[in-house]
């Protein structure tokens, strides 16, 4: 179901907001765009989404992490706003509200709190405000920036406590659009991979959350990188799909080897730290 309002507002022009509920997913896509004017009087855009909400909690996610305000905050940190990556979260022990972000980072929590100067962000309303405008340069920027503007928000809501590789999981799949094959290739005759399914290798499980496939620069295998996404241990096994794996190792951040990693039966097992990442390189045949 979607729906789309034309509305008016003062300071734009041309605002037309959109809802969309898809029928394959539980979650609400909105979507709003505009036209910025040339007025050079200090202004901001914003986007509200008031939750009702008791009891709220607020984390968001900076460089791959989930960050608490306050808690993980350095003292002297920005409590007015926040730049986050992929997603925030508000939720309490019972249930909890994902809002990815893949168009505007900016966002404030709790209310309106622009050079509000907070020592502390006490969260009394579980408000969201998706901050898409302002002009408030202290910099050589000109001070209108006429033109359409676009942005875009997902909410998943979700019963339960805050489930941080969820919320990975979630910001990543929005972060990237779907992929969608045409209908004008010529069939491929005895094809390797089975249908109407199949996996490659079977990945690990949450709260390992698995960045990024790749093939290794030097053409022997594959390179595998991995998060766990939460405040414990976790374990990681990578075994056999439709290629099994002969030989790893673990790397740097730059993937260079720093050791062997055993391998049986075409699976590998490693332990991870909290919030720890690893990087593989896998050699694989079929």
């Amino acid at each position: 179901m979607r729906c789309i309002q034309r509305l008016r507002a003062p300071g734009v022009d041309n605002l037309v907001q959109e809802v969309f509920l898809p029928s394959y997913a539980e979650q609400i896509e909105l979507m709003a765009s505009w036209e910025m004017t040339s007025s050079t009087h200090p202004e901001a855009t914003y986007l509200a989404f008031p939750f009702e909400m008791e009891g709220a909690r607020a984390w968001f996610d900076v460089g791959g992490q989930a960050v608490r305000p306050n808690e993980d905050q350095l003292p002297g940190a920005c409590r007015d706003y926040f730049t986050v990556q992929r997603w925030v979260e508000l939720a309490n022990d019972s249930w909890g509200v994902t809002v990815a972000t893949p168009d505007a980072p900016m966002i404030q929590l709790g209310g309106f709190s622009f050079g509000a100067n907070q020592r502390a962000l006490s969260l009394d309303r579980a408000t969201l405000l998706g901050w898409v405008t302002n002009n408030y340069w202290s910099t050589n920027f000109r001070a209108h920036q006429p033109g359409r503007v676009h942005v875009r928000y997902v909410i998943r809501p979700h019963a339960g406590p805050f489930d941080e590789s969820a919320a990975h999981r979630f910001g990543a799949e929005v972060a990237i659009p779907p992929l969608f094959q045409h209908l004008g290739e010529v069939p491929v005759e005895n094809p390797p991979l089975p249908g109407p399914s199949g996996a490659l290798l079977q990945l690990p499980a949450s709260p390992v959350l698995t960045l990024r496939v790749k093939p290794d620069p030097s053409g022997v295998g594959l390179i595998v990188r991995l998060l766990n996404a939460s405040g414990s241990p976790a374990e990681a096994w990578i075994m056999p799909g439709l290629l099994s794996i002969s030989r790893a190792e673990r790397c740097d951040l730059l993937e260079r080897s720093t050791g062997p990693l055993e391998v049986a039966a075409g699976c590998v097992h490693l332990e991870m730290p909290p919030r720890g990442f690893a990087c593989l390189r896998l050699e694989v045949r079929r």
